[in-house]
């Protein structure tokens, strides 16, 4: 008779407890890669939120976290395309151009098309909207270089006859951002409040709102709102936005008298591409407000030469032409009165 062999049965009590340590041991490893990771999804998630909220202060300084503990989240296509959108708000133009041309999406072109525009290369911007596919970007960009190029009826037109709706929300801050700086240029303050009023509600903290509404203070003559809105800018902020938001600041300083502010403003300058040309102009502009028109027409012209940025071109020369005006009157009235 064969002999059954049995098998030693283990008790369910020492299964049960073999199962609870796994399971156990189990949280105790995902709690640990949980806390691990906490500082990396935190920022992250703090990266995304400042990204959705085009906020330029905060991405900027959640940027240095991820360069500095965790350069490999940069391989991430959001990280990536934020550190796009704040180089180019930084004027980092020339690190960002070649790898906007590598692109072919509409989203890559329209920052391109903005590069160009904010470089002043009118042409190359205008190429850059013929091959743009989305017909609302299309006349975006259209409107925005017509703005740009002092047409602004035009720009007026082409931007109010796109619709909300086929733009996301950075593009609806830019729509209106053109559409107030246009109605400025016209003199129609009201409908440049109400545009401005509109891209502040999309994002209070995109770059393009806080300058116009630094703009909007300086055009109606509100220095202390103007001088508030500029020691309310971060160093970072002010850094962005170049030689315009400087020249601005010198121009206030000089309207309100702040010596300091404006001698703080010229060094700032210095740092800049186009610096040395700004810095004449600002001298030129000083000396004019001095009845000094010699010294104005020649610092003046001086900047002209040099090469100024875009946004003063026009005032540079409308200034110089001014000055000559008064040293021509000048001479007329010395002839006069030497004969007297």
């Amino acid at each position: 008779m064969e002999r059954t062999l049995k098998r030693k049965k283990i008790p369910q009590r020492n299964k049960r407890k073999k199962r609870v340590l796994q399971i156990l041991l189990s949280g105790i490893l995902i709690l640990l890669l949980l806390l691990a990771g906490l500082p990396y999804f935190q920022h992250v998630g703090a990266y995304r939120g400042a990204v959705d909220r085009y906020d330029f202060a905060a991405l900027t300084q959640e940027l240095a976290w991820i360069e500095k503990n965790a350069a490999w989240l940069k391989k991430l296509p959001f990280i990536a395309e934020g550190e796009l959108w704040l180089k180019l708000n930084q004027g980092e133009y020339e690190a960002i151009e070649p790898e906007l041309v590598r692109h072919e999406d509409d989203g890559h072109r329209f920052w391109l098309f903005q590069l160009y525009l904010l470089k002043d290369r009118p042409d190359e911007a205008e190429k850059v909207i013929a091959v743009l596919h989305n017909p609302a970007l299309q006349k975006l960009a259209q409107g925005m270089l017509w703005g740009n190029g002092e047409e602004h009826e035009k720009a007026v037109n082409t931007l109010l006859s796109i619709s909300e709706g086929d733009l996301n929300s950075e593009d609806r801050v830019l729509k209106n951002i053109a559409l107030s700086r246009s109605y400025l240029a016209l003199g129609k303050l009201e409908q440049a409040q109400k545009s401005w009023q509109m891209a502040a509600e999309i994002s209070s903290t995109h770059p393009l709102v806080s300058e116009t509404e630094y703009d909007l203070a300086l055009f109606t003559g509100q220095w202390g709102k103007a001088k508030e809105l500029s020691s309310q800018s971060s160093p970072v902020q002010a850094t962005s936005y170049g030689e315009q938001v400087l020249v601005k600041k010198a121009l206030l300083a000089l309207v309100i008298g702040d010596r300091e502010g404006y001698e703080n403003t010229l060094k700032a300058l210095e740092t800049k591409e186009n610096g040395e040309a700004c810095i004449q102009y600002l001298t030129g502009v000083k000396a004019y407000e001095r009845g000094e028109f010699a010294q104005a027409a020649e610092h003046l012209d001086g900047a002209i030469q040099m090469g100024l940025p875009g946004f003063i071109k026009k005032d540079a020369a409308q200034a110089l032409a001014q000055a000559k005006e008064r040293i021509e009157a000048e001479g007329a009235l010395q002839a006069i009165t030497g004969k007297l």
